[in-house]
């Protein structure tokens, strides 16, 4: 049987480990280190990655975004062994034949000899090495990728699987890839560097060769140490709650108990055999372990004590009061005490036969070159189909509630030849239309020209049944490509035609009359007159077109104006289905005028305006009363033409006393007209009262007072000053038809906060800023 020690390397063999057989001194048993890829018959390793991207046709429709699942993927298929090549294991029995089996090593052996391995030196030894690989039991085997980021990396489990456990131990995978892990391997093709890599997990039997375990110690005292450091799980509704300590090596075993002696026989491993003294050390701690639970883990006179008054578990304070305690391991029963003053000692000797691990893992990169990877890699396109089908949805737009039409027949013909096969690919299919709400689907598979293009091109003709026992109208055979096919009523024969008002100022328009006629057709339905007012903004028109191909029609539009003027636009030529209608204004004129003068004497100001275009007939006219100064009048003219933009006005004033000042027409342009009696200056005063002290006075009036030389006509104003407002300096605006006639009169009364009072009489000056003093 394999024995676990006196493992060696050979050489020129460094990832295989030799194992000697402890009976037959010509039996050798391989281990290797790491996995490698499995050669096809072609000699390249059994490894494909296919990348694909998802049928975009298939995810979502054309009236759908896609969704925000995947749109690429993988799938990796992989066949891994843990094997030795033929060439490692001709390099190994020659080793084993030259250097071990002759004696020159002089390497030691563990050798089975009445029931115990005892060492023995190599001689040389007669006959041929025999190479194989040990009885394997378990193994795991699985592809790592970083899964842990998600399912865009790999998908599902098909990343693990069991190794044979046979022959080659051979394990195959086939993995399917997420958006990312796809991408990653692409990215990581191109590079060559990789963060995949194979886990292998393989067990296999050998022999612990003679081995002595001695465990000795003071009964009491190693009851005590250990009953205060027993593994306990304490939980409330399944959850832990409290964990005591547990052993979990043969150091901590110690550690945890002073008094404890454990001793096995020492073996020589070499600095690089860590894993092999572990494994003997967990063997060595399970015997002495197996030992103690013997002798501490249950009443030291058996049948004699009873559970019940061992006392209370470490679970009973999670558990209802009213439950019974239940007895268990002593040893976790802390109210619970026993003795037994003496000294213990057992002695394990011998070899025993038991499972060892071995990991040959190996990362991908390192199992396949940069240019097998490369030649590995494929992608495919699922939108590439072998056999090309066409799929056409067919629709009409007609509108069957308001249109004279019964019925609409569509028929689609496919006939093409494969001119790789010379067979003739042929359908067709009619369809009939009597809601207007119906889709049909046209479905057929292509042929394909010489290159293997597909062939799409088909054809389709209509039949319009008219209402009212019309004859019906054929529209003839069309071919096309179009991968949606909408019937509108430019192809059936007749024009169906929205007409909407657009911009159009319904101020100043009244109302919009349309006419419409298709030219050469002579049928009661190619004229039709349609009036748009603001009320009404849209109207149709349905007409038939005799038989004709061409979808044009002409069309003129009147203006009727509030005003009374008319404007015509047109006539034009268009083939669209929604005709809108504009005014045909390029641009609009705004007038402020501003009144001037006082009221009264000023009774009112009638004011007239007028606009002409002559070259467009186009007139407007505008009145407005005045009745004060404060009101200013906004005048607005749409323009046909934006380049004329001069309008006129005149002004008639009316006085109080029933004369009146008949104004003349005056040309005008767009912005801010002063109408009335327009002063030519503006003189402002100011009043300030910083000379006088406000202490003194609590009321100072001032009265001020303007008259025209000429016309006589007076302008006033007072002002009531206090401490309050004194600080304030009111102004007075006074209107100058001459500039230069500026003089003013004022006058002043004061009212002293000691019942004083004092006059300044009327006094005339010309001082914008007027400074009072009392």
């Amino acid at each position: 049987m394999l024995n676990l020690l006196n493992k060696f390397v050979v050489p020129d063999v460094s990832d295989v480990d030799i194992y000697q057989d402890d009976e037959d001194p010509l039996q050798f048993w391989m281990v290797p280190q790491p996995v490698r890829l499995s050669i096809g018959p072609d000699g390249a390793p059994a490894l494909s990655i296919l990348a694909f991207a998802r049928d975009l046709s298939l995810l979502a429709g054309i009236d759908k975004p896609l969704p925000p699942g995947e749109t690429e993927g993988g799938i990796l298929s992989m066949t891994v062994e843990s094997t030795v090549a033929d060439e490692d294991q001709r390099k190994i029995v020659e080793y084993l034949r030259n250097q071990v089996l002759s004696g020159a090593l002089g390497l030691g052996r563990p050798a089975w000899d009445g029931g115990k391995v005892v060492p023995e030196t190599r001689q040389a030894t007669g006959g041929d090495p025999k190479l194989a690989y040990p009885t394997w039991i378990d193994g795991d085997v699985q592809f790592c990728l970083p899964s842990a980021l998600g399912p865009t990396f790999i998908k599902g489990d098909d990343n693990k699987t069991k190794p044979s456990l046979s022959g080659s131990n051979v394990a195959s995978f086939t993995i399917a890839l997420g958006q990312e892990g796809i991408r990653l391997f692409r990215e990581g093709v191109k590079s060559g560097k990789l963060t995949a890599h194979v886990a292998y997990t393989l067990k296999f039997v050998a022999r612990v060769p003679a081995v002595t375990v001695t465990v000795s110690g003071d009964a009491n005292n190693v009851y005590r140490e250990l009953k205060d450091h027993t593994t306990v799980v304490e939980t409330s509704d399944g959850v832990p709650v409290r964990t005591y300590p547990q052993v979990s090596s043969l150091k901590e075993l110690k550690d945890i108990s002073g008094s404890l002696k454990v001793e096995y026989t020492k073996f020589d491993f070499g600095p690089s055999e860590d894993k092999l003294r572990e494994q003997l050390e967990a063997f060595v701690l399970e015997i002495t372990q197996t030992y103690l639970k013997n002798i501490f883990a249950q009443p030291v006179i058996n049948g004699q004590l009873n559970k019940e008054k061992l006392g209370t578990d470490p679970m009973q304070n999670f558990k209802k009061t009213d439950a019974p305690p239940v007895g268990g391991n002593q040893l976790w029963l802390k109210e619970f005490e026993q003795s037994d003053v003496r000294d213990f000692g057992m002695t394990f000797h011998g070899s025993i036969a038991r499972p060892f691990s071995a990991n040959p893992n190996a990362a991908l990169v390192a199992m396949v070159t940069k240019p097998q990877l490369e030649k590995a890699f494929t992608a495919a396109d699922l939108n590439t189909p072998i056999f090309h089908t066409l799929q056409v949805p067919v629709r009409v737009t007609a509108d069957f509630a308001s249109d004279p039409i019964a019925g609409i027949q569509v028929t689609l013909d496919y006939r093409q030849t494969d001119d790789r096969t010379g067979e003739v690919k042929a359908s067709s299919q009619t369809y009939d239309f009597v809601k207007g709400d119906e889709t049909y689907y046209f479905r057929t598979t292509l042929a394909k020209d010489a290159q293997g293009a597909p062939k799409d091109t088909y054809s389709y003709s209509s039949r319009l049944h008219y209402k009212a026992a019309q004859q019906s109208t054929d529209i003839a055979p069309q071919a096309t490509r179009e991968k949606s096919l909408i019937i509108g009523y430019d192809r059936l024969g007749c024009v169906d035609v929205r007409v909407v008002a657009g911009t159009v100022p319904w101020a100043a328009v009244q109302s919009i009359q349309v006419d419409l006629k298709l030219p050469g057709v002579n049928l009661p339905s190619a004229t039709q007159t349609l009036v748009l007012t603001e009320a009404a903004q849209e109207g149709s028109w349905f007409s038939y077109t005799g038989g004709q191909t061409s979808q044009e029609y002409e069309y003129s539009s009147e203006f009727l104006l509030k005003n009374g003027s008319r404007l015509v636009a047109g006539p034009e030529r268009t083939s669209k289905g929604r005709l809108l209608i504009d005014a045909p204004f390029e641009d609009r004129m705004a007038v402020t005028f501003v009144p001037q003068g006082l009221f009264p004497p000023l009774q009112s100001i009638v004011l007239s305006t007028k606009y002409a275009d002559e070259a467009a007939e186009y007139h407007t006219e505008g009145t407005h009363v005045f009745a004060n100064n404060t009101e200013p009048w906004r005048w607005e003219v749409d323009l046909p033409d934006a380049k004329k933009r001069e309008f006129q006005y005149k002004a008639d004033i009316t006085y109080a006393d029933g004369t009146t000042a008949p104004g003349q027409w005056q040309v005008g342009q767009e912005g801010t007209v002063l109408v009335g009696e327009v002063k030519s200056s503006l003189m402002e005063v100011s009043v300030t009262a910083a000379a006088l002290d406000m202490t003194k006075w609590k009321l100072v009036v001032v009265k001020l007072r303007y008259e025209d030389p000429t016309t006589h006509e007076v302008q006033d104003e007072t002002f009531q000053l206090t401490a309050a407002n004194a600080a304030q300096n009111p102004s007075w605006k006074v209107t100058l038809k001459d500039p230069a006639a500026q003089s003013y009169t004022y006058e002043a009364e004061g009212y002293g906060t000691d019942g004083t009072r004092k006059s300044v009489p009327a006094t005339s000056t010309s001082d914008e800023l007027l400074v009072l003093e009392l």
